[in-house]
């Protein structure tokens, strides 16, 4: 399982198929322009701030940072791994751990 994976320093970009399976793994997330991409929504600011930060913590914890794209009660994650050109499988581990608190 993904979420019980940890990002790795060397990380390879994925292909095609590698990404389709592992994006079996993560049904609330997809592939847009490249990215890994998912949309939370929220009661109110106050949940929305509070995910912002946890999320913060999960990428801070495996040094492997989304864009964050926040509003009042909506929050979009993107990840990519800009050093490869591409997606890792970082990204689709940081995705499975952020898929936890949202859970």
């Amino acid at each position: 399982m993904l979420v019980n994976e940890s990002c790795t320093p060397t990380a390879t970009k994925l292909s095609a198929q590698e990404v389709d399976s592992l994006l079996k793994e993560l049904p609330n997330w997809a592939v847009v322009d490249g990215l890994l991409s998912r949309k939370f929504a929220f009661k109110n600011f106050h949940e929305t701030m509070a995910f912002v930060n946890a999320a913060a913590w999960v990428a801070h914890q495996q040094d492997h940072h989304p864009d964050m794209f926040v509003g009042y009660s909506k929050v979009t994650l993107n990840f990519a791994t800009h050093s490869v050109g591409g997606l890792t499988r970082n990204d689709f581990i940081c995705a499975a751990r952020i898929d936890l608190l949202n859970a």
